[in-house]
């Protein structure tokens, strides 16, 4: 066996608390070989939830890997909502990966294109997913100030950090081994604003208080019960 870096999808779900298991089971019939369920907890007000489709507050988020399977699991995916479910489930989203590591037999052809009916176009669905990773109580901090600059809602995940006292010693920053990640999707359009905003908080401004990154979502599905 042999490791290759191939090309693939990733699906970010967040569903509600308990829902996670019964989401992957979905995705596993429709081809999707496994995935991790992290714990989080929706960070709006109850019309902002119900706006959002994210009715409830605690949320199991679940990180599935796809390639060859990607078009038969999203498409499996976005059939859970059969129009608009009078009890929204939750949303799930669609990014690029560039590379993931594989395992391919020796006697297998040599393929770094994208297995037969694997998702290998890039889409646009107008939303980005902003991830802003914090030391641990801050996370609502952010989210207030992406608030104010118009994102109407977001999850927040515990974590911890990785780094090592050499670390701190290269990069300046401060040892705080827990963390918060707070996920926020918003329209393209108010990406700045709230980038600007997100900037004011206090903790960004201090040597490891956090980092900020964004990823373009190719596609956003509404999930229903």
């Amino acid at each position: 066996m042999s490791l290759t870096f191939l090309p693939g999808k990733l699906l970010i779900s967040m569903v509600g608390r308990r829902k996670g298991e019964k989401f992957m089971a979905v995705a596993k019939a429709a081809g999707a070989r496994g995935g991790t369920i992290a714990f989080g907890r929706a960070v709006a007000d109850s019309k902002i939830l119900q706006a959002l489709f994210l009715a409830d507050v605690q949320q199991d988020i679940v990180f599935t890997l796809l390639r060859d399977e990607a078009d038969s699991v999203i498409s499996a995916v976005r059939s859970t909502c059969r129009g608009q479910p009078k009890k929204p489930a939750g949303i799930a989203l669609v990014l690029d990966v560039s590379g993931m590591l594989v395992r391919q037999s020796r006697n297998t052809a040599d393929d770094t294109e994208p297995a037969a009916g694997a998702r290998s176009e890039k889409m646009e669905s107008g939303y980005t997913l902003l991830t802003v990773i914090v030391n641990n109580g801050y996370a609502d901090d952010v989210m207030a100030q992406a608030r104010n600059a118009g994102a109407r809602g977001g999850t927040i995940l515990v974590g911890r950090g990785t780094a090592s006292k050499e670390d701190v010693k290269f990069f300046g920053i401060t040892l705080v081994p827990e963390k918060e990640v707070l996920m926020i999707v918003a329209e393209k359009a108010l990406v700045s604003p709230i980038l600007e905003a997100i900037r004011k908080v206090p903790t960004l401004a201090e040597p490891g208080g956090g980092i900020v990154y964004s990823m373009n979502v190719e596609e956003v599905i509404l999930l229903g019960q």
